[in-house]
């Protein structure tokens, strides 16, 4: 089950997110302050039971409700069968709300959650205690229809049968058969009053936050963290078919036993000085409130998921062997993300019991967080492999962690101003469909990540290749414009690797409506060769088209003959000598820059 189309208003910064859809490996990008995480947060809020720890504040209008809108796709035959009634076309589209509601009593606000969505009626009116009541009116009998259907002896219980022991099977008998049901109404939605086993059948979520020091996350005092919750659900995954996994369960019902009065009357295994504790504690009690008879002291006892996620301790030897506390904050970040991958590589269900898996959403904020630049690619192909089989939405300020020919993995988020809140835009699919040459391109973003800042950058310059870079920063230091590089422009310079490549980035950059200027070679002389002609002409043409009213700058014929060199300048290294020499920077070229950056 994955998310297939989001929707989120009246949260934090989000007042209306308007629809938009999420692919199996998702990418938040933006400024800071532009709502990434709110997203992701409003996603665990609605994958949790109950109000899923929103708070009053979380509120962007206290009068209005929140409501996060998840279209889930992709259902697996365990989940599709769980969810069958409320499937519509085979996707499940629900809504949470959570409200605040005031107290009566107490003056103060109470925060309230329903989820919502499309429920149809099982096509046989004896499975429906709506369509029963209609067809046989407020009084049916119960015990007959029971009969009359050849419904299974669950339906009665002591010879009995009544409307509360009838919904109580009817429940067990649609989970554990397969029924044929109607269209659901879509003309509204209903408050479905999910049972929490139901809702403990949507994906698992899981965030790793971005924090300043991910010793928390480790840290074995804190059980809600996520590296707990993963140690949890790694051991259940795992050591389930572990054959000695019954003496474990065995030592844990004795320690239970030795704890705890299991028989009520105090003829059992309990510890002695235990009875002695509840006694004393019960005469010094009795003393100050006589109406007290005694007390009962009852011991925990963690399950085995429990004494996973709360107890396990980590040491690490990088040469030193340690506790992974005392490592730095990167090796502790790449432990939780190697239990990430344990988790989903570990121990495959068989494909049986792989149909009752439940699915897994991750939600990451700045993978590149704490991470060498060359381990980073490494995290993103895991990430991308994670995806295959799960889904992950993350937010991230790293290039490395973007794919600009995959675009519709992207979504970039901007907050305008406070009134209309964040929004967030994504690319619709087959830009590239009448392009040639698409492997190309998509080498081009996977081995060049530094093509991929265009979804960073406030503004672009597109051109052709690094000489063009170098010649355009060489000429903006000589005319006093900057000192050191374009950025300072609130401006990057993105080389596209070749003039057949710039369509590509535009097409790119028109979809998710981002500011961009092109620099190109005309390429056109007298004595080319027709075909020659045609082919730039027809490229020049294209840029031109895809720029729509945005500005497209070209040399003459290229960067050499505008500053008078014969041939080309072969290399970066060459360009950097050529223009570091400010002289021959020509007028020609500085009148281009100037237009350019309206210098």
């Amino acid at each position: 089950m994955r998310i297939r189309t989001l929707e989120i208003k009246n949260f934090r910064s989000i007042v209306d997110s308007g629809t938009v859809p999420v692919s199996n490996l998702f990418a938040l990008v933006g400024e800071n302050n532009a709502g990434k995480s709110n997203i992701l947060t409003a996603i665990g809020a609605f994958l949790s039971g109950g109000a899923g720890g929103v708070k009053e504040e979380d509120f962007f209008d206290s009068s209005k409700p929140i409501t996060i809108k998840i279209v889930f796709e992709d259902l697996n035959d365990f989940e599709a069968k769980r969810w069958k009634k409320y499937l519509v076309a085979g996707r499940l589209i629900l809504e949470k709300r959570i409200w605040l509601e005031m107290d009566d009593k107490s003056g103060s606000f109470r925060i309230k959650s329903e989820y919502h969505g499309y429920e149809a009626r099982p096509k046989d009116w004896f499975l429906s205690i709506d369509a029963i009541i209609e067809k046989e009116g407020q009084r049916p009998k119960w015990k007959d229809i029971v009969n009359n259907n050849n419904l299974p002896e669950y339906f009665i219980e002591n010879e009995k049968c009544n409307k509360t022991i009838y919904a109580r099977a009817l429940e067990r008998y649609l989970e554990e058969n397969e029924v044929d049901f109607e269209e659901p109404d879509l003309s509204k939605t209903h408050a479905l009053g999910l049972q929490s086993k139901v809702i403990a059948s949507l994906p698992a979520f899981y965030l790793l936050p971005a924090i300043t020091d991910y010793s928390d996350e480790i840290d074995k005092r804190q059980k809600s963290s996520t590296f707990r919750k993963l140690m949890g659900e790694l051991s259940e995954r795992i050591l389930k078919n572990d054959p000695r996994i019954g003496e474990v369960n065995e030592a844990l019902i004795k320690i239970h036993s030795l704890l705890n009065d299991i028989t009520g009357d105090g003829s059992g295994k309990r510890l002695d000085a235990l009875g002695k504790i509840e006694e004393q504690i019960g005469a010094l009690l009795k003393e100050l409130m006589p109406s007290v008879s005694s007390i009962k002291l009852a011991v925990r006892v963690d399950e085995l998921k429990d004494l996973f996620s709360g107890g396990v301790a980590l040491s690490v030897d990088d040469g030193v062997e340690t506790d992974v506390l005392a490592k730095g904050h990167g090796l502790q970040r790449c432990i939780v993300f190697s239990l990430l991958r344990t988790l989903i590589d570990t121990e495959r269900l068989s494909e049986e019991e792989q149909g009752s898996k439940r699915s897994i959403i991750l939600g990451i904020e700045e993978p590149e967080l704490y991470i060498h630049p060359q381990l980073c690619k490494l995290f993103y192909d895991v990430m991308r492999a994670f995806g295959d089989t799960d889904q992950i939405i993350y937010t991230t300020h790293s290039p490395i962690f973007i794919d600009a020919y995959n675009y519709q993995e992207v979504g970039i988020v901007r907050k305008p101003n406070v009134e209309e809140g964040t929004q967030i835009r994504t690319a619709p699919t087959g830009i590239f469909d009448d392009l040639d040459d698409r492997k190309v391109f998509k080498g081009l973003a996977r081995f060049n990540p530094a093509v991929n800042e265009l979804f960073f950058a406030k503004s672009v310059l597109i051109v052709e290749g690094p000489e063009d870079l170098i010649a355009i920063t060489e000429t903006l230091k000589k005319l006093g414009i900057i000192r050191v590089r374009i950025e300072e422009l609130e401006c990057t310079v993105l080389v596209a690797g070749g003039k057949q490549a710039i369509p590509f980035f535009q097409r790119v950059m028109n979809a998710f409506d981002l500011q961009y200027k092109v620099l190109h070679d005309i390429d056109i002389i007298d004595g080319m060769s027709r075909n020659d002609r045609e082919t730039n002409q027809k490229t020049n043409d294209l840029i031109r088209e895809l720029a729509g009213d945005r500005e497209v700058h070209t040399f003459p014929h290229k960067l050499e003959t505008t500053v008078g060199v014969d041939g080309h300048l072969r290399d970066q290294y060459k360009a950097t000598q050529y223009f570091s020499d400010a002289n021959n920077i020509t007028s020609e070229i500085e009148e281009i820059v100037k237009k350019i950056f309206d210098a």
